[in-house]
């Protein structure tokens, strides 16, 4: 009988024995594997990082621009003679429209008084002419045809006659109106060297020059890049406020009106001019003078960022990030520069934050935790 159990005894301690060396094994096997885990387990990076902080920035540009008359006139004379009266002096404002000077009229009314006459002359003559024609026309056979057609002749020459005197009455008023010299714009008088007898005819030159000082032009130029930014808008500059700052440093007071740009780009420089107004009472603003354009922009939601943390790259623009407790490089946008700092669109998420120490790229992805919290600058 015990040596009919005996097998099965042996059978049951090898089982027990391979059930027991199992759990034995797999409880040896989830502790090493705990231990392992929990030493291998990653530690997040602990890394300096401002917070991100949207705003609206105001971005200023700046360029090189000079002052130019809109309007510059050189007066000179249509007619020759001698000055009668001058009635301005340099450096005065005028009117359009205003006397400057008068030349000497004699000559030029006895012209007008000789045309007059000869239109009533002519008239004299063609109704005579009229007269005979008109005779003639009526005797019927009893006039040959030469005849009839010497006297349509007759008054066909006297009507011409008569146009031809009005003509020349019409050019004797209009040298004579030539004498009196008006201001053909607004603006102030340069050099005035004439006096009274001074003999002028359209070959002398320019006897001065009037320059339009309010409003005036200022001339800048911006790059190609920008001028098609600004193309794509509605109309350019408008979302910008253009000022200028005088050589003596002072920002003028009133602000600038887009009116056009050039109509190429010049190949030199790759750049557009751009032509804006400005009021100038008190003339303040000088023809030829150099000044400083200063486009503002007020860029609303947007991010300033210092420079040495974008990191440019010939497929786009990053910067390195926490975002959700991991190290991230987000690609961003530069909407514009203001001093040392980047202008970037907001294309981030609330708790973000940039990273302001040196990142190295293979710890992106790692989990991430900021060191300090400084001040947005």
């Amino acid at each position: 009988m015990q040596n009919k159990f005996y097998p099965l005894t042996i059978i049951v301690a090898v089982v027990l024995t391979f059930v027991a060396g199992f759990l034995f094994f797999k409880f040896f096997n989830i502790s090493e594997n705990k231990t392992f885990q929990n030493e291998n387990k990653q530690q997040p990076l602990v890394l300096t990082a401002e917070p991100i902080y949207p705003t609206n920035t105001v971005l200023t540009q700046q360029y090189v621009g000079y002052v130019t008359p809109i309007h510059e006139v050189s007066v000179t004379p249509y007619i020759d003679g001698f000055i009668e009266k001058v009635y301005i002096k340099g450096g005065e404002l005028v009117n359009k429209g205003d006397v400057l000077l008068i030349l000497k009229q004699d000559e030029y009314i006895a012209m007008l008084e000789n045309a007059k006459a000869d239109i009533v002359k002519a008239q004299a003559v063609l109704q005579n002419a009229a007269n005979y024609f008109e005779r003639l026309k009526k005797a019927g056979n009893a006039i040959s045809a030469s005849d009839l057609e010497a006297a349509e002749a007759q008054y066909l020459s006297a009507l011409a006659s008569l146009e031809q005197a009005k003509a020349n009455y019409t050019q004797a008023q209009v040298n004579y109106n030539y004498t009196v010299i008006h201001a053909p714009i607004s603006g102030i008088v340069g050099d005035v060297s004439l006096t009274q007898g001074n003999y002028v005819s359209p070959t002398s030159g320019p006897l001065f020059t009037i320059v339009q000082y309010n409003p005036i032009r200022v001339v800048f130029s911006i790059s190609d890049k920008q001028y098609l930014k600004e193309l794509s808008k509605t109309k350019p500059f408008i979302d910008e406020t253009l000022l200028l700052e005088l050589p003596n440093g002072d920002i003028f007071k009133n602000k600038g009106v887009f009116r056009y740009t050039d109509n190429s780009i010049n190949k030199q420089t790759g750049s557009m001019a751009v032509y804006a107004d400005f009021q100038n009472i008190g003339k303040i603003l000088t023809p030829n003078t150099y000044v400083t354009v200063l486009s503002k922009n007020i860029l609303k939601n947007s991010v300033s960022v210092a420079k040495n943390l974008v990191i440019l790259e010939n497929n786009g623009n990053f910067i390195y990030l926490i975002r959700n407790g991991i190290l991230r490089k987000e690609q961003v946008e530069i909407l514009g520069t203001n001093g040392e700092t980047f202008v970037l669109k907001n294309t981030f998420e609330k708790g973000d934050a940039v990273v302001t120490e040196k990142v190295n790229e293979q710890n992106i992805g790692m989990p991430a935790e900021i060191l300090q919290n400084s001040e947005h600058a």
